[in-house]
């Protein structure tokens, strides 16, 4: 009789599924486990916060880059028109 019950793949895959759901829910409840996330979380909150700094000076940077560019660009246009009026 447990002969054929352990050949039986759909008794096999219920006590499977018990056993996997005991122990995940002591494994889940363990403090070590808690832990571990919160120490998870945690790190990946920093790097969040790490990823936003750093966007936001590389967008400043940028910025900058843009306005020094374009005043340099509007100083060229205002030599050139100086330069045309005196050979005029």
């Amino acid at each position: 009789m447990f002969k054929k019950c352990l050949e039986n793949t759909k008794f096999l895959c219920f006590i499977g599924g018990a056993a996997a759901a005991v122990i995940g829910g002591k494994i889940l409840k363990s403090k070590k486990t808690r832990e571990l996330c919160v120490k998870g979380l945690a790190e990946g909150m920093k790097m969040k916060h790490d990823a936003r700094v750093a966007f936001e000076n590389l967008k400043e940077d940028a910025e900058d880059i843009y306005y020094d560019a374009a005043n340099i660009s509007e100083e060229d246009e205002i030599l050139d028109c100086e330069d045309s009026e005196e050979n005029a």
